[in-house]
């Protein structure tokens, strides 16, 4: 089963390390992490994405939790996030294929960002099936670079504000 966990850290170095290092050790092999800065200066936040049984999380989340760098850790239900991800994707093109392309690239409110005679990227921000999606879709027109950023998630406005 898929675990969504939001970890609020102070930004120091080897934190990363540390966390990863601690789902290693359980066996659980992270799907996706996602870290940056947040609102509050020298914190940032992972969004860490796991395939793992119920206990053995639990059991990484114990270890997690130990860790000085760690402020406060979330295992977020799929019915109490808003998720999102990043996808950068680049194909190649043929003059013919151009207005099949675009009209993909609508139908899933994604954005030209750079065109060549050769190849075009587009961009989409949205939940992880819509990425999946318009990569499916445009599978056919050769992927010659993809890029995602793994899932960002917060925990949904109904949840308690802290």
């Amino acid at each position: 089963m898929k675990h969504t966990l939001s970890c609020l850290v102070y930004n120091r170095p080897g934190v990363l390390a540390k966390i990863a290092s601690t789902f290693a050790v359980e066996g659980i092999n992270i799907y996706s992490l996602a870290a940056g800065e947040v609102e509050e200066e020298e914190k940032s936040r992972m969004t860490i994405v796991v395939e793992a049984d119920e206990d053995t999380v639990k059991r990484a989340e114990e270890h997690l939790v130990k860790i000085n760098e760690v402020i406060k850790l979330f295992d977020l239900l799929e019915q109490e996030l808003i998720a999102m991800e990043l996808l950068l994707i680049k194909i190649r093109i043929r003059p013919k294929n151009i207005p099949q392309i675009l009209q993909i690239a609508e139908i899933f409110n994604a954005q030209v960002i750079a065109v060549s005679e050769e190849a075009m990227v587009l961009t989409l921000a949205s939940e992880e099936k819509r990425v999946d999606g318009l990569v499916k879709m445009l599978k056919p027109f050769k992927i010659v670079e993809m890029s995602r950023s793994g899932k960002l998630a917060v925990r949904g406005v109904e949840q308690e504000v802290s």
